[in-house]
């Protein structure tokens, strides 16, 4: 709870990077309001300072989080619409299916240096 906003925070005043963990069912609305759902949200609120690096862990993508009228908390698929909003087709995604930790990690440390450089216009 208290880190995940103490991350949010910092995220958002330092115009940071919110790397997306995306499984299947990534977006889904849950009691907590600390889920992904509530991560989407926020990254929706604070466009203007928060960049969203998708990572792509499982064949399905973009997520399919579950939703719809037999859905405990998410009867109008508000979860779906999330993210559409967010994972929009020209969004590129990290695909770290077959990677090891270390190739992953590689490769979000090129992602977020070529973000820094093309932010401060170097």
């Amino acid at each position: 709870g208290d880190m995940t906003t103490e991350y949010l925070g910092r995220l958002r005043r330092e115009k940071g990077t919110m790397l997306a963990v995306c499984t299947k069912h990534y977006g889904e609305m849950t009691a907590s309001a600390y889920s992904s759902h509530e991560e989407l949200k926020f990254a929706l609120d604070y466009k203007s300072s928060v960049t969203v690096l998708p990572l792509k862990v499982e064949d399905t993508y973009p997520p399919q989080p579950p939703c719809g009228p037999e859905h405990r908390f998410d009867k109008k698929k508000l979860a779906e619409g999330y993210v559409d909003m967010v994972f929009k087709p020209s969004v590129v995604y990290l695909d770290c299916r077959n990677k090891s930790e270390r190739e992953i990690a590689g490769e979000i440390a090129k992602h977020l240096q070529k973000h820094r450089v093309e932010a401060s216009g170097d």
